[in-house]
């Protein structure tokens, strides 16, 4: 999984000949002996891409940074229009470092590590960030104690063979959404669809959005999409049928990429 950097150690190779003076004389002593030492230079500390991360969120190749925009839309026919921007979705940034470990995931979590690789610092010192034995992230934990807890969350993936997510479930304070993906092609990074369900207090909530792909760039990620939600609000009264509000809403987002 993970690629660790290695340092090359440095070795001393001694190299010793001998050399007999002409056995004329047994009584003379051999001379001594010669050596010669070969001196390596200094070991460098050498940078390879790691594309698990990349996978892990759905991207191909060596990426430094996706930018999300976000569009309102409308539907004409089976297609929708692109409108202006939303001002209630903020841009979504997602990074990498040039090792290819995620600083900056798509839920707006941050990650920092050491020199070696090893997870330092999330979101504060006392966050927790979990990898599996293939080295997918597994927890993103970030807890608080006394009189903010209620700003604690916590999420927690899971992903199949080809290391992409297919389900996810984020746990605040008095709530908890649970996330799932499904990808049509078993070699395809991008979700056809995605399904929400979820409770925060006793308001219930459910969602399904279809993915269309407008364009891809030469990497193969994906550079504009068409989403066709429909979401769902009700509230728990204790029946295992609540009733549910439904509305349908539309919008288009449009990454750019920036590759190392």
């Amino acid at each position: 999984m993970k690629k660790n950097m290695f340092l090359l150690a440095a070795s001393m190779l001694l190299l010793t000949t001998v050399s007999c003076q002409n056995q004329k004389k047994s009584d003379e002593a051999a001379p001594a002996d010669t050596t010669a030492t070969v001196k390596l230079e200094e070991p460098t500390v050498k940078s390879v891409y790691d594309t698990d991360d990349a996978v892990f969120f759905g991207l191909k190749g060596e990426v430094k940074e996706v930018v999300t925009t976000f569009y309102e839309a409308t539907p004409n026919g089976n297609k929708l229009v692109r409108g202006k921007k939303n001002t209630d979705a903020a841009e979504q940034h997602v990074t990498f470092n040039e090792l290819g470990y995620v600083t900056l995931d798509p839920y707006g979590n941050p990650y920092a590590y050491d020199e070696n690789g090893k997870f330092v610092k999330g979101r504060t010192k006392t966050t927790k960030m979990v990898r599996d034995n293939r080295g997918l992230i597994t927890v993103y934990d970030h807890q608080i104690q006394g009189d903010e807890h209620w700003n604690s969350y916590k999420y927690e993936f899971k992903h199949d063979d080809a290391g992409r997510i297919i389900e996810y479930t984020y746990t605040g304070w008095e709530e908890i959404f649970g996330y799932k993906f499904i990808y049509e092609n078993e070699d395809d990074l991008w979700p056809i669809k995605q399904t929400m369900e979820g409770q925060a207090c006793a308001d219930l909530f459910e969602s399904e959005i279809l993915y269309r792909y407008l364009s891809f760039d030469e990497q193969g990620n994906w550079l504009e999409r068409e989403c066709w939600t429909v979401d769902k609000q009700g509230v728990d009264n204790g029946d295992d049928n609540p009733d549910m509000t439904s509305e349908n809403s539309y919008s288009i987002e449009r990454r750019t990429i920036t590759y190392y």
